[in-house]
């Protein structure tokens, strides 16, 4: 009898341990589940509170000012015009340690490409540039110094300017192409003329023909971007013409969306924020004179190319013309300069491609309206304009404005110049380069714009 009640009690007992083993599994189940949820907790909440450091640096760098976000170089020193926190004290110390942050945070979100640094190459030593009687002619180089034209009060000269600028940049009765865009509007591959030199809080907005390669060896000096065997020039006139224009050399807005992403547009904000911006203009008839004088009274090849074949066929009924420039200029075959302004008015010619930057509008280059630009420079003042704004930078004991650039293409040459087109064409034009004439407060060129 005990061993049938054992027997029977063993049975009735093992649906009871089979649903305790099955317990025990669920438990262990459920735990498993437990743990892989708090992890993933975890990993979000690791996530939200990267995001939510990033926003606080973000709206820290905000409210203290530019330092330098250059991923390949040292923190900045702030530019001279705005004093900022100094990288040796506490907010500095604080900034300093925040940007690192962010920097390893753009970097892991960006990839290798933003620790990769480009190396320029060693250049030779390079003097004045040797120029033939031709192009000295044309460029209208000039390596002897010029006294600056004296004026009472540089200041006032320079207060006037921009408030021409922001004046008619507010006149909702001025109105012309692009006006009224915000900065976010302009897409990244018309911010390439701006040009960023971290080191100092400067933004060069260059225009060519407007004395724009010797700024830019000013800007290569300031930012070191260029080095002559290991050592960065010092002379702006050392510099090589060819590597002045390279597009390597600077760092320009356009640049900003390949290095930081996501972060581009904010860090072009906050740069015209706390940064010192500068640009030089000129009489706009003069610029086009001087940029047909250049581009082709000179021999070259790529404009010749792009721009000269396809002109002398539409507009001159040329078919068969010389395969280069010197086998053209050999039998007197010359762009006339009707025909590049009959090229300019032509309204097929912005369907194919926007305007060259060397006749591009200013205000298409720059865009005034959209940037608060602190100094307005002009090239018929540009010996006295260059000191001054060099002083202002306070880095006129660093270098100098190399010795002034005579401006052979006068204003007083427009009237030879514009004798042969079309009163029409000269009013089209006027009309296609209204803009600049009115917002950098060159007076109209009445004498041409009538019979």
């Amino acid at each position: 009898m005990v061993g049938v009640s054992d027997s029977c009690f063993l049975r009735a007992r093992r649906p009871v341990s089979t649903r305790s083993r099955s317990e025990r599994a669920q438990g262990k189940a459920w735990a498993s589940m437990d743990t892989m949820t708090k992890s993933r907790l975890f990993r979000l909440w690791l996530v939200l509170g990267s995001a939510f450091m990033v926003l606080l640096i973000i709206v820290y760098w905000d409210n203290m000012g530019p330092a330098h976000f250059n991923l390949h170089t040292a923190l900045s020193r702030p530019h001279a015009l705005k004093p900022f926190p100094s990288p040796n004290s506490a907010s500095g110390d604080v900034f300093t340690s925040s940007l690192e942050i962010l920097e390893s945070f753009v970097r892991e979100k960006q990839g290798p490409l933003l620790s990769k640094r480009v190396e320029q190459p060693s250049l030779p030593a390079s003097s004045k540039p040797v120029l033939g009687n031709l192009e000295e002619s044309v460029r209208g180089y000039d390596w002897s110094s010029h006294a600056a034209q004296q004026s009472a009060d540089p200041d006032a000269r320079q207060a006037e300017r921009r408030s021409v600028l922001r004046g008619f940049c507010a006149n909702d009765s001025f109105v012309f192409p692009t006006k009224e865009r915000s900065f976010d509007d302009i897409p990244n591959y018309e911010l390439n003329h701006l040009i960023v030199d971290d080191r100092h809080g400067v933004i060069y907005c260059y225009v060519p023909k407007v004395a724009c390669t010797n700024w830019k060896r000013v800007m290569i000096v300031l930012s070191q971007s260029l080095s002559d065997q290991g050592t960065p020039y010092r002379d702006p006139l050392d510099i090589p013409r060819e590597y002045v224009h390279n597009s390597s050399t600077h760092l320009t807005f356009n640049k900003f969306w390949r290095r930081y992403g996501k972060f581009s547009r904010h860090l072009m904000k906050i740069k015209l924020k706390k940064y010192t911006k500068f640009l030089f203009v000129r009489d706009p008839f003069v610029r086009l004179i001087s940029a047909f004088r250049s581009k082709f009274e000179l021999e070259n090849e790529e404009f010749y190319q792009k721009f000269a074949v396809p002109m002398l066929k539409r507009y001159s009924n040329h078919t068969s013309l010389p395969a280069s420039v010197s086998e053209a200029f050999s039998t007197g075959l010359r762009l006339s300069f009707a025909t590049f302004i009959q090229y300019l008015l032509d309204p097929h010619t912005e369907q194919l491609a926007p305007f060259n930057e060397h006749w591009r509008q200013v205000h298409r280059l720059c865009h005034p309206c959209q940037i608060d630009y602190d100094f307005v420079g002009k090239l018929e003042t540009l010996d006295q304009d260059a000191a001054q704004l060099l002083r202002l930078l306070k880095v006129d004991k660093l270098l100098q404005f190399p010795p002034s650039y005579r401006n052979r293409t006068a204003s007083s040459w427009e009237e030879g110049w514009f004798a042969k087109i079309p009163l029409a064409w000269r009013q089209q034009l006027y009309k296609l380069y209204e803009a600049d004439f009115v917002l950098f407060g060159y007076p109209k060129p009445e004498n041409l714009l009538r019979d």
